[in-house]
């Protein structure tokens, strides 16, 4: 699995490189399978990947953004769900927080049973294997020990926050960075305390991957009402989600009911 990934990311890096802050990257080509423009350097992303996976030549089921579902051979060994470019946007403007998010399992996202994320500007490797562990570049690493009376920080999208009852509130701080997979993995590697996304607008290939890697970090990931996320495998479901260290996570549950309101 992990070689596959690699291929795969050191695909997608090759083939982008040109088009990191460039116009050229911007022009949108046509509708993806998940319903949103697909841009250049979007199409050249995912067309490198497609080539690792027929080259590799087992059978298996690809979920990814731009073409939706497709199926290599016959009886298909397990499911991939690819998000080639997560933080496009970012990628455009030449922004240095983008990445490729690979998951690898069968049915559900309560199924993964491998995650794949790779930091493509500095080349930092995040991978988690179920009941194995998360790794960064090699080292096992686990999620931040911060309780909800500490300062801690948060990346938080789609919320009605307001200073008054979030931002530097005891000390307490916001980071948007435009990758959920990456934020995700920064959860899982401690260096923020929660992600949370209630926008309805992830998808399944945003969080495939970061999913298992907070998980076998030592994390808690539900949706934004505290549930388990089993969410089909499918480009066109969409998700919100809840990650956290776990001490954290039931304060910021009962502060997203209070935002919403």
């Amino acid at each position: 699995m992990k070689k596959l990934c690699e291929d795969i990311a050191n695909a997608i890096g090759s083939a982008i490189r040109g088009y990191i802050g460039a116009d050229s990257g911007e022009r949108i080509l046509y509708m993806g399978a998940d319903g949103t423009p697909t841009a250049v350097i979007d199409d050249v992303a995912e067309r490198a990947a497609l080539h690792v996976l027929k080259d590799d030549g087992r059978p298996v089921r690809l979920v990814s953004e731009e073409m939706g579902n497709v199926v290599f051979g016959d009886n298909p060994e397990f499911t991939v769900v690819l998000d080639p470019l997560d933080g496009t946007y970012n990628a455009l403007r030449g922004i240095p927080f983008y990445s490729v998010s690979i998951a690898i399992g069968n049915t559900d996202l309560s199924q993964i049973y491998y995650g794949y994320v790779k930091n493509l500007v500095t080349g930092d490797v995040y991978v988690a294997e179920r009941d194995r562990g998360a790794y960064l570049n090699g080292k096992e690493i686990r999620v931040s020990t911060r309780k909800d009376t500490d300062p801690y920080c948060a990346s938080i999208y789609g919320c009605a926050f307001t200073e008054r009852n979030f931002l530097n509130r005891n000390g307490k701080k916001v980071r948007l960075l435009g990758s959920a997979a990456l934020e995700l993995c920064y959860v899982a590697s401690k260096k923020t305390d929660a992600f949370i996304d209630a926008r309805n607008r992830l998808r399944v290939t945003d969080v495939a991957a970061g999913k298992l890697i907070v998980e076998e970090a030592g994390g808690v990931v539900t949706d934004d009402f505290g549930a388990a996320l089993s969410t089909p495998l499918a480009i066109k479901e969409r998700v919100n989600i809840m990650a956290s260290n776990g001490r954290i996570h039931d304060e910021l549950l009962a502060r997203l009911r209070e935002w919403n309101k």
